[in-house]
């Protein structure tokens, strides 16, 4: 059976804190369209979920040890809670936005370019102007979308 240390405690904290810190900063790099960065933030919030993620289970394998702890102390862990609860709901509302975001434009970048495909007019063999749309001879179109986050 593990036991619940004060290192423990600290690491939870500490972790907690910074995570915190970490989808604040994603949410404004969000709201400033700056997506490529956030990308320098992932090592770091992997590294801090998984010692949240080990802290966690500490605790709750011994969840009579926090019933030791002191209460000032276990009232800042219920604010932090409460502050990692909602800076995450936050960054998943912003995380769904931007990703909203891009879908609409991409699907609108799909719309005008199939519009104009069908607006489009070839010559034939002959080299007369072939005015039907689509079939099996239209022009095909080659797109690749980059749906990344």
């Amino acid at each position: 059976m593990m036991s619940v240390s004060p290192s423990h405690l600290e690491t939870l904290v500490t972790a907690t804190s910074r995570l915190i810190t970490l989808m604040n900063q994603e949410v404004e790099l969000l709201r400033l369209m700056r997506v490529g960065e956030i990308s320098g933030l992932q090592k770091e919030k992997q590294e801090l979920t998984a010692l949240y993620e080990d802290s966690l289970a500490v605790l709750a394998a011994e969840p009579a040890a926090l019933e030791a702890v002191e209460p000032a102390l276990r009232d800042e862990l219920a604010e932090l809670a409460k502050r990692f609860d909602a800076a995450v709901i936050e960054n998943t509302r912003a995380l769904s936005a931007v990703k909203d975001s891009h879908d609409r434009l991409l699907q609108t970048i799909v719309d005008l370019v199939s519009e104009n495909r069908s607006k489009q007019k070839a010559y034939t063999a002959e080299g007369a102007l072939d005015n039907r749309r689509g079939g099996r001879n239209a022009p095909t179109l080659s797109l690749t979308l980059d749906q990344s986050l």
